[in-house]
């Protein structure tokens, strides 16, 4: 009797393991900090604190535009809001912005202009939404 109780317990332990794994493995919440490219001369460098780098590039320059950002993985869909622009079109509005992991290594993003959240896109669409990788030759 003390061989099946152990089992047993061996079992729900284990079976609990599974389920919180797969639990987390299914998550669409995924780690954002970090350099991310667009491959067209486009980065975010996400930094843990809610600031990050845009950073476009002409020719061989760059500009870079320091912002604040906040993700939202508990949206469906996701939620990437980027604020704080100081320079640009983009001086004073916030880009309210959906995302979607395409891999670990991969994300679209369509975002929209505007001063509420009204703005925000429902839906990607194909014309606007970009695709970014994450830069391993940071």
């Amino acid at each position: 009797m003390q061989h099946f109780t152990r089992s047993l317990w061996w079992s729900a332990v284990i079976g609990m393991a599974g389920f919180i794994t797969g639990c987390q493995f299914g998550s669409p919440c995924r780690e954002l900090t970090g350099q991310w490219t667009n491959k067209e001369g486009q980065f975010f460098v996400f930094e843990p604190n809610g600031h990050a780098y845009w950073l476009v590039k002409f020719g061989s320059e760059f500009d870079t535009f320091p912002i604040r950002y906040h993700y939202d993985c508990k949206k469906n869909p996701l939620r990437l809001d980027l604020t704080g622009f100081k320079a640009g079109p983009l001086t004073g509005k916030t880009l309210y912005g959906i995302l979607e992991w395409t891999s670990d290594t991969s994300f679209r993003f369509d975002g929209e202009p505007g001063l509420s959240p009204d703005v925000r896109p429902e839906t990607f669409n194909s014309e606007q939404t970009q695709r970014f990788f994450l830069d391993k030759t940071e």
